[in-house]
């Protein structure tokens, strides 16, 4: 008999597991990151004591493999209409904390450029006057081509239960695999086909892009028998994810057909993941003549499962001065400068469920611009 009772526990005991955990499973899926509160069991300090996975092809100066950073606080610069952080700062809170990764060399943090950022995951989002700290991971490095490869975690701060005793539960906002180029090196990837042709399936748009929307770096540049610096500019990841989100919601017809799809039909559309997110040239920006030109941002929509999600494929481009000893003034050539893949999600404004309910209008405009 007793036997018996101990097995019925058991089981019991194993389906309770089994139903808690595919709800949770359920509602993780639900990842619109202005309400869904995604957590986790592991504490953000212990990152610090995990064993670290890192492939080492030649050795950096850096003791560095884990990190916490100071407690963050969301301002509300930080945010977005509905008050919680706007999805291109998250790159931006990234870079802030690698800030403070410790190094052997303290002067060299300075020259990281943040190039590529992958695999983002927005589970959650920190609202208004909340805190959070940011860990990394270091999972790769390498000194052939200066570049350091990390996991990034921001997650909220703990809590206290009921009794005054500390949450080891904390909420994961974001996750993301970013990769971190050592200036003075120059990144250069293969050049991609930007041409005419090319751009068929692309909606294409120009924006201005102002000095505050570039960052600097120094540069360096080897010859024969000489080694030269001088200071380049390039535009960041975060400037660049700004670029793409004012093409999306400017060929979606703007706030006011956002609103209209809000109020009307009902749908919200949110940011549920970043990938391949890479600056394709770093060197390709001229201060002297290029600051303040225009940007050409090319974006080709897929939609998938009826429309529920749409797949941004994202392309940053500018027209550089190319020097033409055949004619008194420059050629221009056209620059991939970087690139992107959005996933946005459509969801119920009233249950934040999925939905592919769109208005034909709204599939007709995806359409157009469509594999």
């Amino acid at each position: 008999m007793a036997r018996l009772l101990h097995t019925a526990i058991a089981t019991i005991s194993f389906l309770l597991t089994y139903v808690i955990g595919q709800k949770a499973f359920s509602f993780a899926f639900l990842t619109h990151h202005h309400q869904h509160r995604s957590r986790s069991t592991h504490h953000p300090t212990l990152l610090a004591s995990s064993p670290p996975l890192v492939h080492d092809d030649n050795e950096i100066p850096t003791k560095t493999t884990s990190f916490t950073s100071p407690n963050f606080r969301v301002y509300i610069e930080d945010t977005d209409a509905y008050g919680v952080m706007y999805n291109s700062n998250y790159a931006r809170q990234y870079e802030r904390a690698l800030i403070h990764a410790p190094r052997d060399d303290d002067a060299k943090r300075k020259q990281w450029v943040m190039t590529a950022i992958t695999n983002q995951k927005f589970r959650s989002s920190p609202t208004l006057g909340s805190e959070y700290v940011v860990t990394g991971q270091l999972v790769e490095r390498s000194g052939a081509d200066n570049t350091e490869v990390w996991q990034m975690e921001m997650v909220s701060l703990p809590t206290n239960d009921s009794d005054g005793n500390a949450d080891e539960v904390v909420i994961v906002y974001n996750a993301a695999t970013v990769t971190l180029s050592s200036t003075p090196h120059v990144l250069s990837s293969p050049d991609e086909d930007v041409s005419t042709s090319s751009s068929e399936l692309y909606h294409s748009q120009s924006f201005p892009c102002y000095p505050d929307e570039f960052d600097m770096h120094l540069q360096t540049t080897t010859s024969t028998d000489t080694r030269t610096q001088q200071y380049a500019y390039h535009i960041p990841i975060r400037s660049v994810t700004n670029f793409f989100e004012r093409h999306r919601t400017t060929y979606l017809g703007g706030p006011d057909k956002l609103r209209k799809l809000q109020q009307e039909d009902g749908i919200l559309f949110v940011i549920t993941a970043m990938d391949d997110g890479e600056i394709c040239s770093l060197d390709a920006i001229d201060g002297a003549n290029h600051l303040g030109r225009d940007v050409i941002v090319e974006t080709k929509f897929v939609a998938k499962r009826r429309g529920m999600v749409v797949e941004c494929y994202h392309r940053l481009l500018m027209d550089i001065d190319i020097d033409d000893d055949d004619h008194d003034s420059p050629s221009k050539s056209r620059k991939l400068l970087a690139k992107a893949t959005m996933t946005m999600m459509a969801l119920n404004k009233d249950t934040y469920r999925p939905t592919s309910n769109l208005p034909q209008w709204l599939m007709d405009l995806i359409s157009s611009v469509s594999q």
